[in-house]
């Protein structure tokens, strides 16, 4: 892989990281102090706790998202980057740079998903 191309990405995910971290930070502040007001009826409570949940939910997609991230620096530290961790091909570089933090070609990706074991 092209080394211009690798360091290229390298800054992509490390400014992908900071952002997801501090996002993180922000929707979990949220969603913590979501619907804590005085004085809530019920259905006040229930519709809070309702959108708590949601917003959780998201906190836990971008946790997700900032794990895949660690692990796409980490492969390029290991000299890994941008091959697929299910059959050892190359990935793309148009996949690489549509979606950085990769671990799969398209081929794999595909097979897995139909398969249910990933969704990510």
């Amino acid at each position: 892989m092209d080394q211009n191309f690798l360091e290229s990405q390298k800054q992509v995910l490390l400014k992908m990281r900071e952002e997801l971290r501090q996002k993180l930070k922000e929707k979990y502040a949220e969603a913590i102090s979501f619907g804590t007001e005085d004085g809530q009826d019920s259905a006040d409570e229930a519709y809070n706790l309702y959108n708590k949940n949601i917003m959780l939910g998201r906190v836990e997609t971008d946790a997700l998202k900032l794990n895949l991230v660690e692990q796409a620096l980490k492969r390029i530290e290991e000299g890994t980057y941008g091959i697929c961790i299910e059959c050892g091909c190359d990935i793309e570089e148009k996949r690489l740079k549509q979606v950085p933090f990769a671990r799969y070609c398209v081929d794999c990706k595909t097979e897995l998903e139909k398969k249910g074991l990933i969704k990510m």
